[in-house]
């Protein structure tokens, strides 16, 4: 963090929320630097001594877990590693665009920062997505507002483009917000530097993972009634990914399908979960896009509406 000149915008702000507790929004369009912003408060209050929870809900280019994952850590104290594939805990969305999920999000959202005050954390610093822009946008971060009640808003704008959020915000009279420029080196990502890193993120994540035969009969499997009423045929799902999740509905690990069994009714699965984590999978969901050794996404079915 030494190597990030911030503004005495960001400083004041990271100052305030040093003194208080409970739950910080960080909300601007793709590209302004809210990962950097979210990972600058980190720093300053674990320097303060402050037990905090960072969630990230960028579902496609997320730092925390593999991509298509809602993901929570908890710092106790100050680190220069901010990345990791193995979060505190995760939520499977099962795909990379909010859009059609916004439902799923604002509960993950949710259920993340309760479950990192109940850990512990002081402070919850919650990272949005870059959907804030249009109807879809607008009902994301309202809804996740609403009910995460936060403190305070950190919004990043470059001159006035998410003031109309924050204009309705204001007239709602719930929360503080605090306008802060966007970042000095924040760079516009094309959709090809979007796809590699999320790419690499896959080949990362699934490297020495191992096989695995799930009987259907002992599980729930989620997501399966979506793909039936459109006619989809289970020999067409190979390489679709999966959550992999406990009775409380957080993602323990993804996996790949290798194929259905019909004779056994079971499931093959790639996946780096442990045999002992294994145990306490309740819940395979299915996701909305493939994903193949080298990485490669193949969006091959119809987005929800």
């Amino acid at each position: 963090m030494k190597s990030i000149s911030t503004s005495r915008e960001w400083k004041a702000a990271a100052e305030t929320i040093s003194e208080q507790t409970g739950i910080f929004l960080v909300v601007g369009v793709p590209d302004s630097g809210k990962s950097t912003l979210s990972r600058y408060l980190v720093h300053y209050l674990t320097h303060a001594n402050r037990i905090v929870g960072l969630i990230d809900c960028d579902v496609g280019q997320t730092h925390l877990g593999p991509p298509t994952t809602i993901g929570m850590m908890l710092y106790a104290e100050p680190t220069a590693q901010f990345d990791t594939l193995e979060p505190y805990c995760m939520r499977f969305i099962g795909s990379t665009s909010p859009i059609g999920h916004l439902l799923d999000i604002v509960v993950g959202t949710k259920k993340m920062a309760d479950r990192a005050l109940n850990s512990g954390a002081e402070v919850v610093i919650v990272n949005t997505s870059g959907l804030i822009l249009g109807v879809s946008g607008a009902e994301l971060k309202l809804n996740q507002i609403d009910l995460l009640c936060p403190k305070y808003v950190l919004a990043l704008q470059e001159s006035s483009e998410i003031e109309h959020l924050l204009t309705c915000l204001e007239k709602r009279h719930t929360v503080s917000i605090l306008r802060l420029p966007i970042s000095e080196h924040a760079q516009k990502r094309t959709p090809e530097v979007r796809r590699r890193f999320r790419e690499n993120k896959y080949r990362e994540y699934f490297k020495g993972s191992q096989m695995v035969k799930v009987l259907l009969s002992e599980l729930s499997l989620q997501g399966d009634i979506w793909y039936r009423e459109r006619g989809v045929h289970v020999d067409a799902m190979k390489n679709l990914l999966l959550g992999l999740c406990d009775s409380e509905n957080y993602t323990l690990a993804l996996g790949i399908l290798e194929k259905f069994d019909l004779t056994e009714n079971s499931i093959h699965i790639i996946t780096p979960l442990t045999s002992r984590d294994g145990e306490k999978v309740t819940t395979v969901q299915l996701g909305e896009i493939k994903i193949y050794a080298d990485g490669q996404e193949d969006y091959v079915w119809i987005k929800k509406s």
